[in-house]
This record gives C-alpha cells, sequence and structure tokens, in this order.
C-alpha cells in the first residue's frame, strides 16, 4: 500500500508535448525532465526463444523513432513497438492531434461511438491520463525508416527486443495483401528482429484501420505475411470487439498464423467541443480513437476473452495486453487476466516511469 501511495502521489513527466506538431516532436523530442533511474534486473521472461528481462512494453503509437526507443528502453520498458510503419511516405493529421478528455468514469459498451468532450485540465495523477488521438499512421519514406529501425535497435540491451509496427497501405501498383507483405519485408531488412501488423486504427478512413473486424480478410493477410517472414515472431494489433461469437470467429481465423495477438488499441468515440463542433479540424476527424485510464475496463474485458478463446482452443500465441494501464496495477491486473506481457501508451506519455515502478515491486 505504501508503494501505491507514492506513485499515485508521483509527479507525471509527458515525454511527448501535445501543445506542438507531431513533426516537432519526432525532430525535437522526447522531452525528459527527470533522472532516468537505473534499470532494475529481473528474473527473465522466455518469449519467441528471447531471454527478455521483464514482460513490459510500450505498444505502436508514442515511440515515433530511435530516440524514443532509446529513452523507454532505458527506463525499463523491455518490449517497445516502433511506431506503424508504411511502404509509401504519409503526412500526419493536421494539429492538434491529441486532446485530454474527461477521466472521471470507466467507458463502457454503451459509450462506444457516442461523443466524448476535452478536458482542459493537466493531469495530476496516474489515473487521470485519458485523451483523444488522431494521427492518421502517419510514416516516412521506406529508407527514412529503414535506417531509424537499425538505429534504434543498436539501443536495446542484450534483454530487451524491439518490434516493429507495419500496416498496408491500399496504392494502385499493389495488392493491398501483398502491401503488407512487402512493408513486412522491409522491416525484417532493416533488422526488426519481431513484426507487428497494425490491424486497428479508428483514425484512417481507408479499409486498413478496421480490418481487425473482418475474420476472412486479416487471417489471409497474417498467413500471407508469416509465409514471407518466415521464423520472425508475427503479432497483430487487433481493437475491442463486442460480439464473443465474432471475436472467436476472428481469432480461430487467425492463430495458426500468428505468435502473439494484442489487443486492444483505442475506443472509437466522437469528440466535441462543448458546443457540439468538431474538436479535431479536418474531414473524417470526427471519429478519433479514445485511450488512457478510462479504457481500462474495456480492454481488460477483451484481453479475459482472449485468454479463454485461447485456452479452450488450446492456442499457443502470447496475449498482449494493452489498454488503460497507467499505474503500476494496473500490470498486474492484465498479467493476471491471462496476459502473458503487458503494455501501456498513454500511461507511458505522461508516466514514464511506470515500468521502473512496476519492477521495484517485483524486485524482491
Amino acid at each position: 500500500m505504501a508503494n501505491q501511495l507514492k506513485f499515485e502521489a508521483a509527479m507525471l513527466h509527458p515525454t511527448y508535448d501535445i501543445h506542438k506538431s507531431y513533426d516537432e516532436n519526432y525532430n525535437n523530442g522526447p522531452m525528459c525532465d527527470f533522472t532516468i533511474p537505473k534499470r532494475i534486473q529481473l528474473k527473465p521472461i522466455n518469449l519467441w526463444g528471447y531471454q527478455i528481462n521483464s514482460p513490459i512494453g510500450v505498444p505502436a503509437g508514442p515511440l515515433i523513432n530511435a530516440e524514443y526507443i532509446k529513452l523507454y528502453a532505458e527506463l525499463g520498458f523491455d518490449l517497445p513497438v516502433y511506431k506503424t510503419v508504411r511502404t509509401v511516405e504519409r503526412k500526419v493529421h493536421p494539429a492538434p492531434n491529441c486532446l485530454m478528455v474527461d477521466s472521471h468514469k470507466q467507458l463502457t459498451i454503451d459509450d462506444i461511438g457516442q461523443s466524448i468532450y476535452p478536458f482542459d485540465e493537466a493531469p495530476q495523477t496516474p489515473h487521470e491520463i485519458a485523451i483523444t488521438n488522431s494521427f492518421g499512421i502517419p510514416s516516412k519514406s521506406i529508407e527514412i525508416w529503414q535506417e531509424d529501425i537499425a538505429k534504434a535497435n543498436a539501443c536495446m540491451a542484450p534483454d530487451q527486443l524491439m518490434i516493429v509496427s507495419c500496416v498496408g497501405t491500399p496504392v494502385p501498383e499493389r495488392n493491398f495483401i501483398n502491401d503488407f507483405i512487402l512493408c513486412a519485408q522491409k522491416a525484417v531488412e532493416a533488422g526488426a528482429k519481431a513484426i507487428e501488423l497494425n490491424y486497428s486504427c479508428p483514425n484512417v478512413v481507408s479499409k486498413e484501420g478496421s480490418i481487425y473486424q473482418d475474420a476472412e480478410l486479416s487471417s489471409t493477410i497474417s498467413k500471407a505475411v508469416k509465409k514471407a517472414i518466415k521464423d520472425v515472431p508475427l503479432m497483430i494489433k487487433m481493437g475491442y470487439i463486442k460480439d464473443e461469437a465474432k471475436a472467436h470467429d476472428i481469432i480461430k481465423a487467425n492463430a495458426p498464423f500468428v505468435d502473439s495477438i494484442a489487443a486492444i488499441n483505442t475506443i472509437s468515440m466522437q469528440a466535441r467541443n462543448k458546443d457540439n463542433t468538431q474538436a479535431l479540424p479536418g474531414e473524417g476527424r470526427l471519429n478519433s480513437g479514445i485511450c488512457g485510464s478510462i479504457i481500462k475496463d474495456l480492454s481488460l474485458e477483451m484481453t479475459k476473452r482472449i485468454h479463454k478463446i485461447r485456452t479452450e482452443n488450446h492456442f499457443d500465441f502470447v496475449l498482449c495486453g494493452v489498454g488503460g494501464i497507467v499505474c503500476p496495477e494496473d500490470i498486474d491486473d492484465y498479467l493476471n487476466a491471462g496476459a502473458d506481457i503487458a503494455m501501456s501508451a498513454t500511461g507511458a506519455m505522461w508516466n514514464p516511469l511506470l515500468a521502473h515502478q512496476w519492477q521495484s515491486m517485483h524486485s524482491k
């Protein structure tokens, strides 16, 4: 209890400045106004044949280049995921890309697709961290991100593993599935030791944002990419699925081809100002992804559901729990619910000492 109270009272240290543009953060970040503690060594876990110091990581999103990967690896996030890349350069959505939202209640199924309103006050404690975000899966050119992936990999300690997130882009010159394959191959060529396929993003209007809802398409892509990258571990990222039977069908279709399933991404809602106007300007940006503390209940429910499906069908993929992790106890909740590893995005952006806090609690 003493540790919990100490962590609750700890100051937050955002590493990404939501008041600046994505490009400014990419070129000048991450922010670091605190002393980086010495990494805590734990009994390692075996993950895809690698010995990893702890089951804690950061999912695709906050770690936008090698400088961010380096910082979070030093902070003890032993499974960082390099932000989603494409085969084509893609600009970020216009600023603002992140707005704080009201964090006073957990979201429920009934809230999905409904309105949520910006909250002007900056969070003071981990449980107040909640945002809407809309980036649109931007990407540098292949040449730039390949060089940066190699640089990021060089920052990893021997007991850490960086995963690279990839997504296919509908382009005239290539079949959509072949674009997924090419993106993953280029990442492996750059030195990626594990690949994630991003099947879930509410902030894009094209079909790559909702692949996780389609059992046939998702499994076809998973099978094709796994065949292409061979022994390189393959993870897929899913969003929240309301219907348990549908979730079962999608997971069953993908399980033979993947080494891990991560869930969830964000919860899609309509970000509106108090006067009901659209909070994030631009066409197609009314719906955006909600993340942070308020999605934990829905996210944890999805982890339990996938674990149940995995157990009943004797699947052997690694389960990665994501969503609403803002304090050390949240990590334990996911691991106790059946997740093998757990990742924090929004929580880690504002509470970058999170992994160190959890490791301190489990080092004895």
